[in-house]
């Protein structure tokens, strides 16, 4: 986000600014700038497809599922959780598109920035108080061990009641 920030900000990532009604006469992006930004983009893109995927998966793994407090307090964390994931999203399309439209790409950029550099702070800070629960073993013998699970459950009869399940 940092990079992308400064690929809308400084004159010198980007194209110079374009007045000429025909769009064929303005100065196009050199292969310096297209880098940069598409590098950014592409750095966010599997930045936040690896981290997505594991930051509820963290969150979860803070609730012991054998604690009845703490199995409602986990309910509550994923409700928390998307909402914050859905209200990011409506500010992210309504506020922010507005803000890169009418402001102007710099402050749009800098703000979603700032606010991942604010979580990054938070989760550094509270590292010493989550729970870390240690792998044990290869990732890779766990999923083997489910794909042999499933295949020879494969024609188990799934039972009426759902508390046999």
């Amino acid at each position: 986000m940092i990079v992308l920030t400064l690929a809308v900000s400084f004159p010198g990532l980007k194209p110079p600014r374009c007045v000429d009604t025909n769009v064929e006469n303005c100065k196009k992006a050199s292969t310096l700038q297209l880098a940069v930004f598409y590098g950014a983009l592409y750095t966010l893109a599997v930045g936040t497809g690896g981290t997505k995927a594991n930051i509820s998966t963290i969150g979860a793994d803070q609730f012991d599922e054998f604690d009845p407090k703490d199995k409602a307090h986990k309910l509550s964390f994923f409700n928390w959780w998307m909402f914050s994931i859905f209200l990011g999203t409506l500010f992210a399309n309504t506020i922010l598109v507005y803000i890169q439209d009418n402001v102007g790409w710099t402050i749009g950029y800098a703000l979603p920035t700032l606010g991942l550099v604010v979580s990054i702070i938070v989760f550094l800070a509270g590292t010493r108080f989550y729970r870390h629960k240690v792998p044990k073993g290869s990732p890779f013998t766990r999923m083997a061990r489910v794909i042999v699970a499933a295949l020879r459950n494969w024609k188990v009869p799934i039972p009426s009641d759902p508390k046999k399940l």
